[in-house]
Parts: C-alpha cells; sequence; structure tokens
C-alpha cells in the first residue's frame, strides 16, 4: 500500500489572470495530492508550459490528502523575452 505525493517548484495552470500586478495576492485550485514550496519562490507556467512569473505560495489547504485550495503572491513578472527562453527551457525539459 502506498501514497502517492506530488512535491513542486512549478504551479502550472491556465486560471491565469490577464494582468497580473507584482505584489498583489492571487487564488488558485488544483487537483490531486500536491504540495507546493511555500518557503522559496517558485515559478508559475501556463498549461503549455509558457513561463509567466515568479510567486510566492501563501497558502494551500488539504483536506483527506487532496490539494483543495491555494494563495499566492506575484513576486516578478516575465518580461516578453524573460518569458520566451525560460518557456524554451521548460518545454524542452518537462513537455516531451
Amino acid at each position: 500500500m502506498g501514497f502517492k505525493l506530488e512535491l513542486n517548484s512549478i504551479l502550472r495552470t491556465d486560471n491565469i489572470p490577464a494582468k497580473l500586478v507584482v505584489g498583489k495576492e492571487y487564488s488558485f485550485d488544483m487537483e490531486g495530492s500536491r504540495v507546493y514550496f511555500d518557503d522559496i519562490p517558485i515559478w508559475l507556467l501556463r498549461k503549455d508550459w509558457t513561463a509567466v512569473a515568479e510567486i510566492k505560495v501563501l497558502s494551500q489547504l488539504r483536506e483527506d490528502g487532496v490539494f483543495k485550495a491555494g494563495k499566492y503572491k506575484v513576486l516578478h513578472i516575465y518580461t516578453d523575452q524573460e518569458s520566451s527562453v525560460l518557456t524554451k527551457v521548460f518545454r524542452r525539459m518537462y513537455s516531451w
């Protein structure tokens, strides 16, 4: 018997507001048994691996072993050039 748990340094979602603001807090929901790093900055990506921003997870709620809700704060929004380079790296590394 075992338990699957994902430790994540990437928040990958298509539920990203069109206009993010540095310093502002946003909510997110995910499925599955996930734990996001919350003591260091992590990456915010779209589902297609497009790099959007660096964030800090402020809170995450798990009930019955399943992720329910979370909140993050935007630390840095990538410029088009930063996003382009990072997106290529993430796609090469993870989206095979």
